[in-house]
């Protein structure tokens, strides 16, 4: 006989990914790439959201063992439904792979539903990564965009996977745990408008780009901090001179945040003005655990122009095998 049994969000069986905060006593996730993860026993499983209001359409990545789909998630009050398994044990990931610009963007977590002969909840086996890294940065990072063409001039949400952006690739190449910390449109010194409003520095503290929560930094460390930013910061219009100060602060301000860690600064994905600046701030930094790599943008390859000018899936994994082989170059690993 098939059995139901109800499993709250804050059950300590259940993991948290990436940075987030509580709602109400229940998780809530707003960066690229953080989500939850959990090991049931059963033959499907119902997961519950708190809802919310938005103009936007955000999408959830569901891995069930070897499958995954993604998922349309707009008020919160839509259920995910996995039916039809074995009953057998099975793994599940879920990760929110899209941004949004509205009050609050945030996925809240409320529990999940387990059909089966015997339903149960286990927790997930600590995975064997020894390597840790934070990626930070902007749309690059975030993967804006990446699912579209060349013809997509404007951006919608179905056109984003966080999980197929160069800073996840990356991460998987390297077989690293990772913590995504990025936000489209964002620069070191000012925004890609030019304006002066919750730059990278800033939310780099936060456990929520909605609630700007300060993020508790002894939760994780991580072994390595690679940023990828610039590109906003001159398409604003940004002074050479203050762009390099900004960058010399910020990568004191990670380092004084992790006194241990790797700092990689890569940047060129989608334009070079930033090159001789960066340059000069690396040359500034004494730091032998700091590194700047150039890499060469999109519109250099055949296929790689993804929505509203920025490079697709594709390009992204060129990418990320480039950033992978100078981590592992620099940290012998």
């Amino acid at each position: 006989m098939m059995k139901k049994a109800f499993f709250r969000s804050d059950d300590e069986r259940i993991k948290t990914l990436g940075r987030h905060t509580y709602y109400e006593g229940m998780p809530a996730f707003c960066w690229p790439n953080s989500g939850f993860c959990f090991s049931f026993r059963g033959s499907g499983i119902t997961l519950s959201f708190a809802p919310f209001e938005t103009p936007y359409t955000h999408y959830l990545l569901v891995r069930v063992d070897r499958m995954s789909q993604r998922f349309p998630i707009s008020t919160g009050n839509e259920k995910i439904i996995i039916e039809g398994l074995d009953n057998k044990r099975h793994s599940v990931e879920v990760l929110k792979v899209t941004e949004g610009e509205s009050v609050d963007e945030r996925i809240v977590f409320t529990g999940m539903e387990i059909q089966g002969v015997t339903p149960e909840l286990f927790p997930v086996p600590p995975k064997n990564s020894k390597l840790k890294i934070e990626f930070v940065g902007d749309s690059l990072t975030a993967g804006y965009g990446n699912l579209g063409t060349a013809e997509d001039k404007v951006f919608h949400t179905y056109q984003e996977d966080s999980t197929r952006a160069y800073a996840y690739v990356c991460a998987e190449l390297l077989d690293a745990e990772a913590h995504f910390v990025c936000y489209s449109g964002k620069g070191v010194f000012c925004n890609c408008r030019g304006e002066k409003n919750y730059e990278i520095p800033i939310f780099f503290n936060h456990a929520s780009r909605v609630t700007r929560e300060p993020w508790d930094f002894s939760k994780w460390t991580p072994d390595a901090v690679v940023v990828n930013a610039g590109t906003n910061d001159f398409a604003g219009g940004v002074r050479g001179e203050d762009f390099t100060n900004a960058v010399v602060d910020f990568v004191n301000q990670i380092r004084e945040t992790y006194p241990d860690a790797y700092i990689f600064w890569v940047y060129g994905m989608m334009q070079v003005s930033a090159f001789p600046y960066l340059e000069e701030a690396f040359a500034r930094i004494e730091d032998k655990k700091c590194f700047f790599h150039k890499l060469k943008p999109w519109q250099e390859f055949k296929d790689e122009q993804g929505a509203n000018g920025h490079p697709n899936a594709k390009s992204a994994r060129r990418q990320a095998k480039v950033v992978a082989k100078f981590i592992k170059q620099k940290m012998k690993i």
